[in-house]
């Protein structure tokens, strides 16, 4: 048994270094094509296959890495979108939605790095700008600015989510903060968790303390075959605001290009604690994959006063109709980007409805509901083109903080052209 083991690992590793990394073409799909060519012909049972899939997965193959030397990347991201408004102005036009350098590198095969910028605001925003320590086993601790551990959209690339947006409810997960976070994960799990501080760009005019959190994400993929896989996660997280005891919560539609957020609480003051929970599912079969999401923040004020609960959830379904399947990284528990099978690329059809809702005891910060309805056109593997029609039902407290109308119901569409590098 030991020996037929090694035997297919030598033979899986002969073969996949005969591709060079920086060949064109040679993708990591190659390299998972190639696996499953291995396991159909029975040179590798399915314990040996997915062990070789799981250290592929810890491995990325999007770039060559050499060791001191940077690797650098970036994404473009150019939009346009047409509103069809019902009673305020959103505003037709184009912009660019992302404008992206990336330096990624590691020394002496355990340290490691991130640095990423971005422009398109007109302002270079420090995104992910990080240390990394991998010289545990399946474990990874950074130490810097990156995405606390929560939620599947948005710990998913927004190069690689499937509409342009992510849904409204990702405006009550936490998202990046300087911190300290370590990842582990096994044959189809992953656990994180992380004690954070503020962002980078917080305001730090005064000598008050910032605010801090602790954050954590479990997830489990308990059935993974060929172009199959069922995902559950759960993430919590609770962060102490800082010495202003200010929190708000503000969204617009699902469209980037208007500044018109039709939710939003205002500041909301005497805050103690703010409590996050998280639920998420998704499970591909084939072409067709499904994924769902449930947020709640739950938020303490001083004695007296009511406590605040705010929350809101997406499903959406998609179809990749030229017949690719959507790959998932277990390690991370989420999802990477989609690797057409011919020159043509690879065509996606998609149906999403999400809901958030904003209004609690003395707090009518607004509720919505909206439907989107997606087409991409995936180029090839770094290059997409999307295709978005989103209708948008809001509530009367939807105005804004009282600068527009409420119950305002626009159509949205809008067009995404997008390269990675």
């Amino acid at each position: 048994m030991i020996r037929r083991y090694l035997h297919a690992l030598v033979v899986s590793c002969g073969m996949l270094l005969a591709i060079p990394l920086n060949q064109a073409g040679a993708t990591e799909q190659s390299y998972r094509d190639l696996l499953d060519t291995l396991r159909d012909n029975g040179t590798l049972d399915l314990v040996q296959y997915y062990d070789l899939v799981d250290a592929l997965d810890e491995t990325d193959t999007s770039h060559e890495e050499t060791e001191g030397g940077p690797g650098l990347g970036g994404r473009l991201m150019v939009d346009l979108a047409k509103y069809n408004e019902d009673e305020v102005d959103l505003g037709d036009g184009t912009e660019l939605r992302q404008a992206r350098l990336g330096l990624e590198g590691s020394f002496d095969s355990a340290w490691g790095y991130e640095l990423g910028v971005e422009f398109a605001d007109g302002d270079a925003d420090v995104k992910d700008a990080y240390i990394s320590y991998q010289g545990f086993e399946r474990a990874r601790l950074q130490i810097g600015q990156f995405k606390e551990p929560f939620g599947l959209e948005v710990l998913t690339s927004s190069g690689s989510i499937t509409f342009m947006e992510r849904a409204l409810v990702s405006e009550l997960v936490p998202g990046r903060h300087i911190g300290v976070g370590l990842a582990t994960h096994g044959k189809g799990w992953s656990l994180a968790g992380g004690l954070f501080g503020g962002a980078f760009d917080d305001d730090s005019d005064d000598e008050g303390d910032e605010a801090w959190g602790l954050s954590a994400r479990v997830t489990a993929a308990p059935w993974r075959k060929k172009r199959k896989t069922l995902h559950f996660g759960a993430a919590v997280s609770t962060r102490s605001p800082d010495d202003e005891r200010e929190i708000s919560f503000d969204t617009g539609p699902e469209s980037n290009l208007t500044d018109v957020s039709y939710l939003d609480t205002d500041d909301i003051d005497d805050v103690d604690q703010v409590d996050r929970y998280g639920l998420e599912a998704a499970l591909v079969l084939g072409s067709w994959s499904i994924q769902t999401e449930y947020v709640q923040a739950k938020i303490e004020r001083r004695e007296g006063m009511s406590e605040l609960e705010f929350d809101g959830s997406y499903v959406y379904v998609s179809w990749l109709m030229t017949g690719e399947s959507r790959n998932y990284r277990r390690q991370k528990g989420s999802f990477s980007g989609i690797e057409p099978d011919s020159d043509r690329g690879a065509w996606e059809l998609a149906l999403r409805f999400s809901e958030f809702d904003l209004n609690d005891e003395d707090v009518t910060g607004g509720a919505a509901e909206q439907v989107t309805l997606g087409l991409n056109w995936y180029a090839n593997s770094s290059t997409r083109f999307m295709l978005n029609y989103v209708r948008v039902d809001n509530d009367e407290d939807a105005d804004a903080d009282g600068d527009v109308s409420g119950d305002d119901d626009p159509e949205i569409l809008q067009f995404r052209a997008q390269i990675d590098f």
